[in-house]
């Protein structure tokens, strides 16, 4: 199971293309690592590790111990499930069994906080999100294609020191971390580069490069509308960030959203532009564009 490190044991819930590339690169390092999947997943995984594929990381096959329900204790756990499992994969973790643990949601979104507080009262949730291009191809195989993997961490209550040795281990595995102490900005300032991304490029059915060129009012506008929302809460954002990051961006990136639209796959219409809808409702902001496009993409839900 490898020996103990100043990181703790850490638990990977949902390896898929952003878990399994955690558990991968912290298991390289020597840290304890236990990925916690569906039955199928998992047995494949425990006889025959976790394989990553990256231009920016190396290209590596390491084993890690893996489980369809926890049984240890984690000193951190990584929850990497997208919104559409979450209720299902926390079930195959107690919360008896994250006690004083320091939890890194990596969900897209901000609504999985306050669940996930509920679900772990007596863990240390912290606020985060992760830059990357990492998908499963198959299980226990990821492959990382984007030339970053870029994590933001908020410091979020808990103790300091654990937060900044769990970046330490991170940025040693050869990810991008930066620590803030503003949480709602970590979640809220990838929110408004994901949710354009996500439902434009899923709506229009195309990569990023087509849909700035084709769809771009569309791109900007929903942009504008998580702007405004934001500003009615109290926090500032700057499309004009965001739009350079829009062209800025491989035109072949495609979000997980349209990736799951294309294999057939429950979206995260709902954790996503269903989470602007009801925070703009609250704020009182006319959102018409967000509210147009989800629609659509809830009837391409409700259809399969």
């Amino acid at each position: 199971m490898g020996e103990r490190t100043p990181l703790g044991r850490t638990a990977v819930l949902a390896p898929g293309g952003v878990g399994g590339l955690l558990a991968g690169v912290l298991a390289r390092r020597g840290h304890p690592v236990t990925v916690v999947a569906t039955e199928p997943t998992a047995e494949h995984i425990a006889a025959a590790g976790l394989r990553v594929d990256s231009g920016m990381l190396g290209d590596f096959r390491v084993g890690v111990p893996a489980v369809p329900t926890a049984t240890e204790h984690a000193d951190v756990l990584v929850v990497a499930a997208k919104a559409t499992a979450l209720p299902a994969a926390l079930a195959r973790f107690s919360p008896r069994l994250a006690v004083d643990a320091l939890i890194v949601p990596l969900l897209n979104g901000f609504e999985h906080m306050d669940l996930l507080r509920a679900h772990y009262p007596g863990a240390h949730v912290l606020a985060s999100s992760i830059r990357v291009e990492s998908t499963r191809v198959a299980p226990g195989h990821i492959a990382h294609t984007s030339p970053f993997a870029a994590l933001d961490i908020a410091y979020s209550g808990a103790p300091a020191d654990r937060v900044e040795t769990l970046a330490e281990a991170l940025r040693d595995a050869g990810l991008d971390v930066r620590l803030h102490h503003d949480e709602a900005g970590v979640l809220w300032r990838k929110f408004h580069f994901l949710l354009p991304t996500a439902l434009v490029c899923t709506h229009h059915g195309t990569d990023i490069g087509t849909a700035r060129a084709e769809r771009r009012a569309d791109l900007l506008g929903v942009a504008r509308e998580v702007e405004a929302v934001a500003a009615a809460r109290g926090l500032a954002l700057d499309t004009a960030r965001v739009t350079a990051m829009f062209d800025a961006a491989p035109p072949a990136t495609k979000p997980s959203m349209l990736r799951d639209r294309e294999a057939g796959r429950p979206m995260e219409v709902d954790a996503l532009g269903g989470a602007l809808l009801r925070a703009a409702a609250e704020a009182g902001v006319p959102v018409p564009i967000t509210e147009r496009v989800v629609a659509d993409l809830r009837a391409v839900d409700a259809a399969r």
